[in-house]
């Protein structure tokens, strides 16, 4: 084990240990490491209707939190380039491995008129549950936002 890692679990505190070498949470929020996802659409123009921004296939079963909540200290954020005009939603869709290129909306990453800032909210606010080989992807709005670009965001999970 490194030597920059506690003894002890003790030493962590309470919900946190290290299984492994790696470091994992346990309790009400779930055990497992985390997991992190970077999507990024550096572009200077407006999206398209509908555009997929990214997909991602997970390697392994992945639990979003609620709302994209906190987990591990880390949380969910976005942001772009350029204020949107007006509110922009973007998708946050999910496809099971059974059938890669159907998919459900999940979620929304929304910015408010005049800001770069992201809002993350969950369908029905209730954690994301993937399996290995689901897909995840972010879509932009149907109606582009006339300034809004240069989206990107993170989200981040706990190995399930």
């Amino acid at each position: 084990m490194p030597d920059y890692l506690p003894a002890t679990n003790s030493e962590l505190g309470a919900g946190l240990s290290v299984v492994a070498g790696k470091l994992t949470a346990t309790g009400a929020t779930g055990s497992g490491s985390h997991y992190d996802l970077g999507f990024s659409a550096p572009q200077t123009t407006a999206y398209e209707a509908s555009q997929v921004i990214g997909a991602h296939r997970f390697a392994c079963a992945v639990t979003i939190p609620a709302n994209f909540g906190a987990y591990l200290a880390r949380s969910s954020r976005g942001g772009g380039s350029v204020n949107a005009t007006a509110s922009t939603v973007f998708n946050v869709d999910k496809a099971a491995a059974a059938t890669p290129n159907t998919f459900a909306n999940v979620g929304t990453i929304t910015f408010a008129a005049g800001t770069v800032t992201a809002t993350f909210a969950s369908s029905g606010g209730t954690a994301i549950s993937f399996a290995a080989n689901d897909v995840i992807r972010i879509v932009a709005p149907a109606s582009a936002d006339a300034t809004f670009v240069g989206f990107y965001c993170t989200l981040v999970g706990s190995e399930t």
